[in-house]
């Protein structure tokens, strides 16, 4: 009689153990099912993404390129760059490091405004009333580095062309940069933009 019970036991524990792997095989098949089709669904909805219309605007002295992209659906889990990010990159124009090390500073030209109302002009000899550049070099993180001698003191002002990273604050990479001063900036609101 024990050892009939004893089977009896050791039957039930069986069909619980069996019953507790089939449970996991299904759960398990069931969410790759899912995973899989998750993945054909943003296939499908990446392909369906329109392409993009373009129309661009003349006036007097530039030109502006407005672009916009359209989806047929709602949701994507892949993210592709914003048309917008796009512009800001063929916005920031090329700076010339060579140039600049031979004294002409055409690629820097106009003026740089910072988020405190600060402004540094540049003509193609330099700066334009805030002091003579005195000596130039390109940093190891391809920053272009000046020297600027203002009376009897001076600062240092450095140029971070875009694609370049700025250690000191956080500013936007996609843009061409500038900070100057005595010391390093604290304060994203320091560092220049280029604003015409």
């Amino acid at each position: 009689m024990r050892i009939g019970k004893g089977i009896n036991w050791i039957l039930i524990l069986l069909s619980c153990l069996i019953a507790i792997v089939l449970i996991s095989f299904m759960f398990f098949f069931n969410h790759k099912k899912h995973d899989a089709e998750a993945v054909n669904t943003t296939t499908e909805q990446v392909s369906t993404t329109s392409s993009t219309t373009t129309a661009s605007t003349t006036t007097a002295s530039t030109t502006t390129t407005s672009s916009t992209t359209t989806q047929d659906s709602v949701t994507t889990t892949e993210e592709k760059p914003s048309i917008q990010e796009e512009q800001t990159n063929a916005e920031s124009p090329k700076i010339d490091e060579q140039a600049i090390l031979n004294g002409d500073f055409s690629t820097l030209v106009g003026t740089w405004r910072n988020g405190l109302g600060q402004e540094f002009t540049f003509d193609k000899n330099g700066l334009v009333n805030s002091g003579n550049i005195e000596k130039s070099s390109i940093g190891n993180d391809g920053s272009i580095n000046f020297s600027v001698r203002t009376g009897n003191t001076g600062f240092g002002m450095s140029i971070y062309p875009a694609g370049t990273t700025m250690k000191w604050v956080d500013s936007d990479p996609s843009k061409n940069r500038l900070i100057a001063g005595q010391a390093a900036p604290t304060n994203p609101e320091e560092v220049f933009y280029k604003v015409d």
